[in-house]
């Protein structure tokens, strides 16, 4: 669990300490005062781990037994797991949204405006938003909703951006079809957009422009 909805960051990986070997990101660290030397292997998008005990020449996979208690093996558990949280820390990205539309709006945010997604809600992991650096107010809300949220037919949860938008120009560029008042957000000021390729991208990205502009206020 400690990776879901994550991704790998190779550049990340490599100024963390993995080398490159072979198409596999590897990294080796000792643990338990280097009684044990872990390995963690990045490969394909997923990573695997393998623990060798140093005195005794051998894998130790009794971290790995369900029902193994005890001090030693507590302590080869927690430093395990640290290891590979800082390692999701330091070297992962969110890859919560599946539509093309959500990553390119995204990454338009970050190499025009410098600014990154912001995942703010434990409970509501399919969200992010993005914000001005100046003013800390969101101009982007991406979030996964059902579709009777928005009075759609369906089941499976679509992906919709969230922007500021002109109030005056609002009521006529919303149709209940691909162009929603703001879900979640004020109906008089924001404006969702489904990310189904009904709008085109350069049109939404546009509308990322003018809601950064009205987010300076």
């Amino acid at each position: 669990m400690i990776f879901k909805n994550k991704l790998p960051n190779l550049d990340k990986l490599i100024s963390y300490g993995f080398e490159l070997s072979d198409g596999k990101y590897v990294y080796v660290t000792d643990i338990v005062d280097g009684q044990l030397r872990l390995t963690v292997t990045v490969e394909n998008g997923e990573i695997s781990t393998e623990v060798y005990d140093v005195a005794a020449e051998d894998v130790y996979t009794l971290h790995l037994v369900e029902g193994a208690v005890g001090g030693f093996v507590g302590r080869v558990r927690a430093e395990h797991e640290q290891v590979l949280r800082d390692i999701e820390t330091q070297c992962y990205d969110y890859d919560v949204f599946k539509e093309d539309y959500a990553k390119k709006i995204i990454l338009y945010a970050k190499e025009k405006y410098g600014d990154e997604a912001e995942y703010l809600w434990q409970d509501l992991p399919d969200a992010a938003v993005i914000r001005r650096k100046d003013s800390r107010k969101w101009y982007v809300l991406l979030m996964a909703v059902l579709p009777k949220r928005l009075g759609l037919d369906g089941k499976e949860p679509i992906e919709i951006v969230d922007l500021r938008f002109d109030a005056d120009e609002l009521p006529n560029r919303i149709d209940n079809v691909s162009y929603f008042a703001g879900y979640h957000m004020n109906k008089k000021h924001w404006i969702t957009i489904l990310l189904d390729g009904s709008v085109s991208l350069d049109e939404i990205l546009a509308y990322v422009d003018k809601s950064y502009a009205l987010a300076a206020k």
